[in-house]
């Protein structure tokens, strides 16, 4: 089918934030996600001079997770776990949205993002405790002053260990990495609700070519 550019670029922005939702919620109910998934999102907040969004995430195949679920989200009947995950997402674009009026804030996380690689170099990957730490408190000290306030639900024990609780905040900052870059695409709520259809095609399209 035919679509432009900028609705291509917001379809994998879209997915991008559908895969970073799906993870949080894999890591709150069962404390695994995948990691290939997980490094493609994280790796995502780093990226500040990329030509497309695919770029963004290295490749079209980085996303195929996020295009099944956004696919899921679309056409099929949800589950109380999709409906979860589309409520946080929901939530995380209505965060980026408030984000654009805060300077403030949003200094105060790309200076911290800025710090991200000299973290990584000093300890070796971005998974890194000390990495994943630093992200999530970045996170705890700007986003999550915001309303909707994101409550995460899931098993109690998965999501008071350290690790997954530093790693789902992570992973909701490249959420709102990604909802960010959805509006600057152009998008909105009103396609969601009148334009699925071509939303729809469009994942198609990227879900073969993925």
């Amino acid at each position: 089918m035919n679509y432009t550019q900028q609705e291509r670029d917001r379809t994998i922005a879209l997915a991008a934030l559908l895969q970073s939702v799906y993870l949080v919620h894999n890591i709150a109910v069962s404390g695994q996600a995948d990691q290939t998934d997980i490094n493609t999102l994280l790796n995502s907040l780093i990226v500040t001079d990329a030509d497309t969004t695919e770029a963004v995430y290295g490749k079209l195949s980085n996303l195929k997770t996020g295009l099944d679920q956004l696919h899921i989200q679309l056409v099929v009947q949800k589950s109380k776990h999709e409906l979860t995950q589309l409520q946080y997402a929901v939530n995380l674009m209505r965060l980026a949205s408030k984000l654009s009026k805060y300077d403030s804030l949003m200094n105060v996380i790309n200076k911290e993002i800025d710090q991200i690689p000299q973290h990584i170099e000093q300890f070796g990957e971005i998974q890194n405790e000390q990495v994943l730490s630093h992200i999530a408190d970045t996170y705890k000290r700007t986003v999550s002053n915001l309303t909707p306030f994101i409550k995460v639900h899931g098993n109690q024990n998965h999501l008071q260990n350290r690790h997954n609780a530093n790693l789902i905040r992570a992973l909701l900052l490249a959420g709102i990495r990604a909802a960010i870059l959805w509006h600057q695409k152009g998008g909105s709520y009103w396609q969601l609700l009148f334009q699925s259809d071509k939303i729809e095609k469009i994942t198609s399209d990227l879900q073969a070519s993925s």
